[in-house]
């Protein structure tokens, strides 16, 4: 396997897309991914745009997500994109929730996950390492090493601090959390649990409406800040019970 054993910057010229690509990636991030064996690098460190169709929880700790890439990225894409991902990249941020799976717990030990996870429709940048899970034989951005969300098209340029609810609570297999409307800059989320422990990280822009899926989230109290800007914009609390 290719691998990079730095964190540093890459300016890549890709044949296949005619693009000239700038970005970080985080080479640290490789001693959490689960079976990093099964994953053939093809490049350490790449960007690419589209827009979020699905979120899948693993019971790995990792968030799959599905992203309907832009044109300059469908070279991106094998057959067995097509065929198993319903013609999407697989982008995977590391130990994104809890992990339940026994043999994958150490994988995820002693690291938080920094990158902020964006909801179903958001248009955003995804930069990460472009890979080959021979296991499955699709192509993903895995590790993630950060999302941003990109303003799609103009956007109001007045200020709105959206107003946030939670439901239901106490919530079981899913935690939503609706926008009274749709914020002019990002709003990002957090959620830990009663001792503090980070429990998911998400952000918000385009979309008022976000679903968790908290199967994998332990029965208890949980604490959520919500933040725009810089500034705490609300917080509260809500229940799990399975």
């Amino acid at each position: 396997m290719k691998k990079i054993f730095s964190v540093a910057a890459f300016v890549v010229f890709s044949l296949s897309s005619g693009l000239v690509r700038s970005q970080t990636c985080t080479d640290t991030l490789w001693a959490h991914v689960y079976h990093s064996y099964r994953l053939y690098v093809q490049d350490s460190c790449m960007s690419v745009t589209g827009k979020i169709y699905s979120l899948t929880y693993e019971a790995d700790g990792d968030i799959h997500i599905r992203l309907t890439v832009d044109p300059p990225y469908t070279y991106m894409l094998n057959a067995s994109n097509y065929s198993g991902e319903y013609g999407k990249l697989v982008c995977e941020p590391l130990c994104a929730t809890t992990c339940t799976q026994a043999d994958a717990i150490a994988s995820c030990a002693g690291f938080t996950n920094t990158v902020f996870i964006p909801a179903p429709g958001e248009y955003v940048r995804i930069t990460g390492s472009y890979v080959t899970d021979n296991d499955h034989g699709w192509n993903e951005l895995h590790p993630v090493s950060k999302i941003e969300i990109i303003p799609e098209g103009v956007q109001n340029t007045s200020v709105t601090t959206p107003e946030i609810t939670v439901f239901p609570n106490p919530a079981n297999d899913y935690v939503n959390f609706k926008l009274s409307e749709k914020p002019s800059s990002p709003v990002y989320i957090t959620i830990s649990d009663e001792i503090g422990r980070l429990a998911g990280q998400y952000q918000m822009l385009e979309m008022t409406d976000l679903k968790i899926k908290s199967k994998y989230l332990p029965s208890g109290k949980y604490y959520y800040h919500v933040s725009q800007d810089s500034k705490t914009t609300g917080h509260g609390t809500f229940v799990i019970t399975h």
